[in-house]
């Protein structure tokens, strides 16, 4: 396992201890954790954007009947 070092303000270092104080558990489980979700996060962002990429490059778009009826249902953007 590796180990990394992330500077953090006096207010984050803060209230990460008292989450871990709380979950009765250390800093670096907690930051770990949180850095955990992010990644997972992130990645199926990336992978969503990839995916619409590849979609677009393929020329799949939305046809003027799919718009029509998002905005029909959604309203137009302001």
């Amino acid at each position: 396992m590796g180990a990394i070092s992330i500077p953090l303000s006096s207010e984050d270092e803060a209230v990460l201890h008292r989450i871990a104080t709380v979950r009765q558990s250390s800093d670096a489980d907690i930051a770990a954790a949180g850095l955990r979700e992010y990644l997972h996060f992130e990645s199926e962002q990336i992978a969503k954007i990839q995916a619409g990429i590849a979609a677009a490059d393929r020329g799949e778009f939305a046809s003027d009947d799919e718009v029509d009826d998002f905005f029909a249902k959604y309203g137009e953007p302001d």
